[in-house]
């Protein structure tokens, strides 16, 4: 990867300050204002079962009539996955984990008042809401590559064009997590064909999955054409003209946006071994 086509920190963070106002930035930070903001434009986000944002709230959340068996529960402002607390299913009373250790009401209810107290916020806002969803069931034809958890896909999108994309896979190692810095998998997509090019896991290349042995490079993202056209759509919704979008591919209902990053990181570089500063330069910005 040419060294003058990489796209490094200072000069990203000169893109977010030229295309992304701060209130449009604060939007896309708070989860419930962000997918509020896309579903208006009419870009399909994941599912709301409801939102906790203070304590009257909480003391009247009977969870045992609100909560199907399956759900998760998010702070509104948090970041890298911190403070999801996840069920799977529900048995004697009380809803499971992923592992299948029991949640039991008590433990819902400590999390959720965790989060309203901003233990989990990504910023130093001294109060968060919880937003609660319905579980995402991971596209079957996933499971071709891993068996278990749920893989996204990230875009950086400037203005209403995608420059890159890569796919994020769960392993054991990120305890099904589809998180990079916990050793999921990094996965380059051709933007053209939505086909993938190259993976990582951490510094490592690979062509398979660690834990199916299943092959990962060559395989077509289901619904490519679909994930672009909403990712194109998400930056303008939310005010933003550079941004990272986060969408899921649903059993049921498809590509999904679950999330809109106004400072997307920059390892989706790696991961493609192509520079972002490049393909800005090609669309006319210029850069330093």
């Amino acid at each position: 990867m040419p060294v003058d086509q990489i796209l490094g920190i200072n000069m990203r963070n000169a893109l977010i300050a030229k295309y992304n106002p701060r209130e449009a930035i604060e939007r896309a930070r708070d989860k419930v204002a962000a997918k509020v903001a896309l579903n208006a434009q009419g870009i399909a986000t994941t599912g709301t079962i409801c939102v906790i944002s203070e304590y009257g709230e909480l003391m009247r959340f009977d969870p045992h009539k609100v909560l199907p068996d399956q759900w998760a529960i998010k702070p509104a402002r948090g970041s890298q996955g911190d403070g999801i607390l996840l069920s799977v299913g529900k048995k004697d009373g009380h809803w499971l984990k992923g592992s299948g250790a029991p949640l039991t009401t008590d433990y819902v209810m400590n999390h959720i008042r965790r989060i309203v107290d901003g233990q989990f916020s990504g910023d130093s806002a001294a109060e968060d809401a919880a937003l609660i969803e319905p579980l995402i069931q991971a596209d079957p034809r996933f499971s071709s590559i891993a068996d278990g958890g749920l893989p996204d896909l990230r875009m950086i999108c400037l203005g209403t064009e995608p420059l890159m994309a890569m796919a994020r896979f769960p392993t054991d190692e990120s305890d099904g997590k589809a998180n990079l810095h916990q050793g999921g998998i990094g996965a380059g997509i051709r933007l053209d064909t939505g086909v993938i090019h190259r993976a990582m896991q951490g510094k490592k290349v690979m062509t398979h999955h660690p834990d199916t042995g299943r092959p990962i490079v060559g395989y077509q993202i289901p619904g490519w054409d679909v994930c672009l056209e909403l990712a194109s759509k998400c930056g303008k919704a939310i005010g933003l003209g550079y941004c990272g979008v986060d969408i899921v591919l649903d059993r049921n209902d498809g590509p999904l946006v679950i999330e809109v990053n106004a400072h997307p990181g920059l390892e989706i570089q790696n991961t493609n071994l192509h520079g972002l500063k490049g393909l800005m330069e090609l669309c006319g910005e210029k850069l330093g």
